[in-house]
Formats: C-alpha cells, structure tokens, sequence
C-alpha cells in the first residue's frame, strides 16, 4: 500500500531506531528512508526519479514539479551536516543546466552557521529541508509538495534557504511546540494562504534567533521571567538556522503573517556587537522590531564558555540547566543587553 497512512507508519518506525544501534541498522534505515521518499513523492505526483551517477557523481535522486526538475540529496545520519557536506552538494548542482535548484533533506539538521556559511558571497539555487520539515510533511498530512512549495516561496521572495515549519509558544506555564505549516498553495492566485487562523500572528512577542540552543534558553529564561510577573503574554520563538540569515527569515515571516506582533531579534554579537546590529538594521524590511546582541554570545548571559561546551557535545542541555538557575534579577542588573530582553519579554 502507498498510502500517506501508510508511509506515516513506515517513517514513525525508522525515526523510533534506537540511538544506540549498530552501524547496520543505521545504515539500512537510510536507504529505507530514500525508498520512502521515493514513495512519498509519488503519492504527490512529482515524478521522482530513485537515484542514479552521472559522470562518475552519486545524485540521490530527482523530482519535477511546475515545469521544473529539482536534485535531491537526503541524508539521515546521527549528527547535524556540517557545512562541507552542503558545498559537496551545491558543486553537483552548480554542473547541471543553468537555473537547477537542490533539495536537502538533512533528519539530523545542520551544523551551526552551516547556513550562513553557503549564502554568504553564492548564488542561491538550495533550500534545506530537516525532520520538522517531513514531520510536517508524513505526520501532519500536509504533504511533501505543500511544504517544498511554501519553502520555494521562501527562498525565492526572501532569500531564506532554510525556513522554519515550527517553532515554540511560550508562556507563564509551558512551552510548547507550534506549527508554522497551517498554510496552503493557492494556485489561483498565487500566494500562501491561511488554512487556519495562523499562531505566530496571534503571540504578544514574535523572537527571532540564530539556532536551536539559543532557541531553549531564551524559551527557559522566557517561561521564568513571565512566571514571576504573572503575566498572560505568549511568546513565539522561531530558529533561523544562523545569523546571517536571521533577517531573512524574519522578513518571510513577517510577510507570511502581517504580523502585528512585535519582533525581537536575539543574536549573538561575535566581539562586533555594532556590525551586528548594522546588519539587522540593512537586512530587516520592516520597522517594529527591536534588538538584543549578547556579546560575544548568548553563554555569556549564562557565565557558560561556548568553546567547552562544544567540546562536550552538551551545549543543548548546559545551557538549558543554567538557564533555568540563572540568577535574572542580578543579570538584568549588570547586562545592558539582558535588559532589554527583560523588557521585551514583559512589553515594558
């Protein structure tokens, strides 16, 4: 059977492979998952071609969609893709017809600024999809040309090769996870529209930042600091994937929605706090938006060491933990730029 129902049973089976598997099981999960795909994409009528070597290179695969063949290269390996792989990938796509665009399927992410890395000084003919990306697709039913079509979108109007499917809605008593797919294709008219009434537009606070650890500690000290106001405001916090690319992803959203939120973008400084904020300010395209640039980075909010934590490999949970025991009161104190997240976080 090629039902969606069934692929949503198969894909559920290979993301639940125990971490601890041999590199066998592994392995064999990742040519199950380019079978899937293959299946997936039939389902939705794109022509996939499985994969195949022209001139000695290994291309996973193809699909064609509006008139147009797009390359494919999906990978499920147990840590994120570093920016080398991506190169790789782009080289093949850059020998092929003028105008071809790539599509990366990465179930494990990207490594950090890996994003940034391939926009900066290049020509754009990649999106980058990720396992929120197919969970949107499998198991929320959207379908994998829904989605690939609002990424297009994205990419074509902003520049955003990686836009993000959800995000967090945090408030004084939970986080929780929000999907920014409740879109469609309307091929009348051209433009992504509301399926239903859409969640970022509806938060007191939209918050952009550069990547998935920055993402749970401004959700950690978020939650804290509206739990001791007792305020009802609702943040929504987006992941761009880098730094460079913060103001594009900003941009598509702010578009997408309208929003009438307020946005708050949270980037790390890099020892150039002043160039930081010289960036936000050419690249975002709208003007109800304020920023906050720890410097050199979010970890010095947390007296964390950024290079020891990734020689750990334990950024994600350090970071959470001291979060969630930071001091705030005395660090909104001493930090001029915490402050200002404070006040925007309560909408001071």
């Amino acid at each position: 059977m090629n039902s969606l129902e069934q692929i949503r049973k198969e894909y559920e089976e290979l993301a639940g492979l125990p971490a601890d598997a041999d590199g066998i099981a592994k392995r064999r999960r990742g040519y199950d998952f380019e079978r899937l795909l293959n299946r997936l994409f039939v389902l939705d009528n794109l022509e996939p071609r499985t994969g195949y070597k022209p001139a000695g290179e290994q291309i996973d695969g193809s699909l064609y969609l509006d008139g147009r063949v797009y390359l494919l290269e999906a990978k499920w390996h147990a840590d994120p893709l570093p920016a080398s792989t991506l190169y790789q990938f782009k080289g093949k796509v850059d020998g092929k017809l003028a105008g071809t665009i790539g599509i990366f399927i990465s179930m494990s992410g990207y490594a950090e600024d890996a994003v940034d890395a391939l926009i900066l000084g290049k020509a754009l003919n990649i999106i980058l999809l990720d396992s929120r990306d197919m969970d949107a697709a499998i198991l929320r039913g959207s379908g994998f040309k829904s989605v690939l079509k609002l990424k297009l979108r994205k990419a074509a109007e902003e520049g955003a090769i990686y836009f993000p499917m959800e995000g967090k809605l945090v408030t004084a008593e939970a986080t929780s996870t929000v999907q920014i797919d409740l879109l469609r294709y309307d091929h009348a008219t051209g433009d992504v529209v509301e399926t239903q009434p859409a969640q970022p537009a509806a938060a007191d606070l939209l918050i952009v930042c550069e990547g998935d650890s920055d993402r749970v500690v401004i959700a950690t000290l978020a939650e804290r600091i509206l739990a001791a106001a007792g305020s009802r405001r609702s943040i929504k916090i987006l992941t761009a994937m880098g730094k460079v690319t913060i103001p594009r992803v900003a941009n598509a959203m702010w578009n997408t929605f309208h929003s009438e939120s307020k946005v708050l973008i949270v980037v790390d400084g890099d020892d150039d706090p002043t160039g930081t904020a010289s960036m936000l300010g050419k690249g975002l395209e709208f003007e109800d938006w304020i920023a906050a640039i720890p410097n050199p980075s979010i970890e010095s909010w947390l007296d964390l060491d950024l290079a020891a934590l990734r020689r750990r490999g334990r950024k994600i949970a350090e970071s959470r933990k001291a979060a969630e025991t930071l001091d705030i009161g005395a660090l909104r104190q001493r930090d001029a730029q915490f402050a200002k997240f404070y006040d925007a976080i309560l909408g001071v």
